[in-house]
């Protein structure tokens, strides 16, 4: 019984942790739901993208993702959206006129479908690109990153990735924690101790902590 008191208490703490975590990097948490969403299906608006798809007509597909990587430099969801991973719309993304892959991925496969050439959304760990016939492979953008590939007629195909490990952990901390903003660091930071501090003085005050000695009355 006090094991499962112990491990109720313990997952609670996690719990709360999480929830402070997801507070900080989310004020409003409905940005990475929607995020995570957009993940799935993408929001990609052929529409929105007619006037350039004109200036573009007649070249090839790496030359339009030339134009695209212009058109959007690349900046971090820190830098652009205050928030370590967000998906946006490509009405933001154009709107902001800088972003990640995620942003010029909704660029690049808007243009594709408007201009009628076939495309696939390549998902790797780190990573989202727009795949078409005879694209360059790089260290970033190869089939053995890819978790899910998807084709034009939006049927999935799922892979066990084998990536390049050291340089994806290297996107990840450049990505989420150097760009973070100093004060976003502070405030993560700062909370880990006075909850933990919580949680001490709840144990002290309920006589749970383990640590804490344990005096027993003697009878005369």
């Amino acid at each position: 019984m006090q094991a499962i008191k112990a491990a109720r208490k313990h997952f609670l703490k996690l719990i709360i942790i999480g929830a402070w975590v997801l507070l900080v990097l989310y004020p409003n948490p409905v940005n990475l739901f929607a995020s995570l969403y957009r993940l799935k299906n993408p929001p990609v608006m052929p529409l929105q993208v007619t006037g350039m798809a004109l200036e573009l007509e007649n070249i090839a597909p790496h030359e339009i993702e030339q134009f695209v990587y212009k058109r959007i430099p690349y900046q971090f969801d820190w830098e652009v959206y205050n928030m370590p991973w967000y998906f946006p719309t490509l009405e933001e993304a154009l709107q902001n006129g800088s972003g990640d892959c995620k942003a010029r991925f909704l660029l690049f496969a808007s243009l594709m479908e408007e201009m009628g050439l076939p495309y696939q959304k390549n998902i790797s760990l780190t990573h989202i690109w727009v795949g078409y016939e005879n694209k360059a492979e790089s260290n970033l953008e190869n089939l053995n990153e890819a978790l899910v590939v998807v084709d034009q007629d939006g049927i999935a195909r799922f892979s066990l990735p084998r990536p390049d490990l050291q340089r994806s952990s290297r996107s990840f901390y450049r990505g989420f924690w150097e760009v973070m903003p100093e004060g976003r660091k502070t405030l993560l930071l700062s909370g880990f101790p006075l909850l933990l501090g919580m949680f001490s003085l709840h144990s002290l005050q309920h006589g749970t902590n383990p640590a804490a000695p344990v005096f027993k009355l003697r009878r005369k």
